[in-house]
């Protein structure tokens, strides 16, 4: 009988997170019904566009990941795979004779149905998003800081878009994808790399 506990968990997550790491990619670890490990991936540097139905959401058939999924995205999925199987994995099932055993069960997902996976460009693993600084205008005497201090832009905009519901912030997405569609990537990237940065994968 399959069965995974949250200490066997914690022992594999160093590795996944590892290999997550390698590829730039941001997900998720946890546990189903006591005997499935899973691995939920939300956003990254691959784009699995190819291999889904456009909705964003893919539940990965890791019996036939060598031959389903080809590149970046089936060199990734195999060491996830193994990864998340670790050291003390065995599958001794035997569909013939209806006899299942195994250590536990291991699930991929990319995205979920209610939250779709999101890819990212311009991410590269294991180099920090650079920090936007701008000097002090020296000039302004409304602005008292020390001669070599700096501030960080002061972003109005972050607080307008906070306060947006649902509609308005779905509009000033469309708008910005419309009009600015690098600007909109970058924004994704940069978002996504301190969403890494903050969770410590």
């Amino acid at each position: 009988m399959a069965y995974i506990s949250q200490e066997e968990k914690k022992s594999l997550a160093p590795k996944i997170k590892k290999v997550l790491a390698k590829y730039g990619m941001r997900g998720s670890i946890s546990i189903r019904h006591h005997s499935s490990l899973v691995v939920t991936l939300q956003s990254g540097l691959i784009d699995f566009e190819d291999y889904s139905h456009g909705d964003g959401y893919i539940q990965v058939n890791t019996y036939h990941i060598e031959t389903q999924y080809t590149g970046t995205a089936k060199a990734f999925l195999t060491e996830l795979l193994a990864a998340m199987k670790g050291p003390d994995y065995f599958n001794n099932d035997d569909a013939m004779t209806d006899y299942f055993s195994r250590s536990h069960y291991t699930d991929i997902n990319v995205g979920k149905w209610n939250k779709p996976y999101l890819p990212f460009a311009g991410w590269i693993p294991g180099k920090k998003a650079p920090k936007k600084v701008v000097q002090a205008p020296s000039s302004n005497p409304n602005i008292k800081l020390p001669t070599n201090s700096t501030i960080t832009e002061a972003n109005d905009t972050a607080e307008t878009l906070a306060r947006m519901n649902g509609k308005e912030l779905n509009s000033f997405v469309d708008s910005l994808m419309d009009r600015y569609p690098s600007l909109g990537e970058n924004i994704m990237s940069q978002i996504g790399y301190s969403m890494l940065e903050k969770e410590g994968v």
